[in-house]
């Protein structure tokens, strides 16, 4: 099976499947998984935004995986997943990205690209929290709040313990940015983006069988 046709067959098997069940939570967490192991994923505007494009990608990166997870029912099976994912983060994601994280605008990127709708405003001051995710569920974020064995607290990034994966997990699911993060943790966001997305893969069987009880 190729990869057009994995990533079409998950997106088809979500779309088969409520919002916020178990069976579409596990359908969109594999979707974000293979396209993350694809390195198919645009990168716009490359040679530009020197010394900061990791950020900007990685935060448009986080911005992308919880739009198709919140609008998967959006995806038309015609186009391939990967087409629809490369238009939203070079001509939406990436931009809007840049927009957060830079004080100016670029040589290069028109102005008229990057404002936001007042819909857009709307969507942003909802709290990620209230979002469908491919791998936190309400139920999850309990989970992690509750931390019975301290796992989520004491997996950190290193020589960071307040940078740790219930710390950031948390603060993110509650609307903060990767940037807002980054300066409070003193961590760089690709770092955080980064390890966040890992701790995500390593605490899946977790969290499943959180799901299952």
């Amino acid at each position: 099976m190729t990869l057009d046709e994995q990533l079409k067959q998950l997106a088809i098997e979500a779309q088969c499947h409520l919002a916020k069940t178990p069976e579409r939570q596990r359908s969109l967490s594999r979707l974000i998984s293979i396209i993350c192991q694809s390195n198919k994923l645009v990168r716009p505007f490359q040679g530009q935004f020197q010394g900061v494009y990791e950020e900007i990608y990685a935060e448009a990166q986080q911005r992308l995986f919880l739009y198709l997870c919140k609008e998967i029912d959006r995806y038309n099976p015609e186009l391939e997943v990967m087409q629809w994912a490369n238009f939203l983060m070079k001509k939406r994601f990436f931009i809007e990205a840049s927009r957060d994280l830079l004080p100016t605008i670029p040589k290069g990127v028109d102005r008229s690209r990057i404002k936001r709708s007042p819909l857009e405003v709307l969507e942003k001051q909802t709290p990620i929290a209230s979002q469908v995710n491919a791998s936190l569920t309400e139920e999850i974020i309990q989970c992690i709040q509750e931390d019975h064995d301290r796992l989520f607290q004491t997996t950190h990034i290193e020589h960071k313990p307040a940078a740790n994966f219930q710390y950031i997990a948390l603060q993110f699911l509650a609307g903060y940015s990767w940037k807002e993060i980054s300066e409070e943790l003193d961590v760089k966001v690709v770092t955080l983006s980064s390890f966040y997305g890992r701790c995500l893969t390593k605490f899946a069987p977790k969290f499943k069988a959180y799901l299952s009880q």
